[in-house]
């Protein structure tokens, strides 16, 4: 059993960040912790959503984690929340409301990889399955931490595919506010 306190996410769970949780303990995959809820990370109002996160047990960051932000703006915020749980090894799908349609941003902060993905009506989910190109039926079947599980498994090999644009975080902010 794999307890929170030997993942980056015990830090987050002390700071009173871990919120409205539906998964928040092992999975299925032997020393794997996952989190399935909503993180706060600028304040009690300000919130990554629809969170599917895992971590691997004794390693220092989380090695996946897919949420939905509302503004593009707040995503360094979120980076410095999670500070050292993020690391060049994880993968980090950040979906974000007021992007520009159809953007797809491979953004660095330090050595921390985003992939900044433009999101409306769906879910991270849905986003997820079709990104991930994962079979919704068989995930109908499963529980909670069995889909988190199929999706990470997928999540945690995700490199950026050739149709994410690599930017600063201020030339993102340009895209943004140009449209």
């Amino acid at each position: 059993m794999t307890a929170i306190a030997e993942t980056p996410f015990a830090k987050l769970e002390t700071e009173g960040r871990l919120l409205k949780p539906s998964l928040n303990a092992d999975t299925h995959v032997a020393g794997r912790f996952g989190f399935r809820g909503e993180i706060s990370y600028d304040g009690p109002e300000t919130l990554l959503k629809e969170v599917f996160a895992v971590s691997e047990a004794g390693q220092p960051a989380i090695g996946f984690l897919a949420g939905s932000i509302a503004e593009f703006e707040t995503l360094p915020k979120l980076v410095e929340t999670f500070g050292a749980a993020f690391n060049a090894d994880g993968r980090y799908l950040i979906y974000i409301a007021d992007l520009p349609q159809g953007n797809r941003l491979s953004i660095q902060f330090g050595d921390v990889k985003i992939f900044a993905i433009f999101i409306d009506g769906t879910s991270v989910y849905n986003e997820l399955i079709d990104t991930f190109y994962v079979d919704k039926v068989k995930l109908k079947k499963y529980d909670t931490a069995a889909k988190l599980d199929a999706l990470a498994d997928v999540g945690l090999k995700y490199s950026s595919p050739s149709d994410y644009k690599e930017v600063s975080y201020e030339d993102g902010l340009a895209i943004k506010n140009a449209a």
